[in-house]
């Protein structure tokens, strides 16, 4: 059994972790939500989801737990009212290591517009995604907590 000091001590000194400037995390993750959420293709934001989405996934939006199928619920009907720009992004922090596992808290701000209205909000989501590296050799989120904010 491990104790919770060997484990923090893998957790923060293990040289096997890295932070990398050009995270491949990041431009994976970058690409997963400007397929998912930005672009226009409903079908295509269908199969990004069902192949980067784990089935088992963990997701708290807001402290609340949120059942895989109601997030991608959330996700459809958002796209369905709105036309979603992303205005900025940045990752905040990111940890790779080389046996797959991965770690990324990522800040997203973007602007809904209602596509019946024309009204405008600005949203920012803070997420914390957990991803491993399937066997195929893809890239699957397996845990994901986000701040999610809407003011306008």
């Amino acid at each position: 059994m491990i104790s919770c000091q060997q484990l923090l001590q893998y957790i923060y000194i293990t040289p096997t972790s890295q932070e990398s400037e050009n995270s491949a995390l990041f431009k994976w993750l970058s690409e997963y939500w400007h397929q998912f959420l930005f672009q226009p293709d409903d079908e295509l934001a269908v199969n990004i989801f069902e192949s980067c989405m784990a089935k088992d996934v963990t997701v708290k939006i807001n402290h609340d737990h949120v059942p895989r199928e109601v997030y991608f619920g959330y996700i459809t009907s958002t796209r369905a009212a709105h036309d979603l720009t992303l205005l900025n992004q940045e990752k905040l922090k990111v940890w790779e290591a080389p046996g797959g596992g991965r770690s990324i808290v990522y800040k997203g701000e973007l602007m809904y517009s209602d596509k019946k209205t024309g009204g405008k909000q600005n949203g920012v989501v803070v997420m914390i995604a957990d991803i491993r590296k399937g066997e195929a050799g893809n890239f699957t989120i397996v845990q994901s907590t986000e701040v999610v904010t809407r003011s306008g």
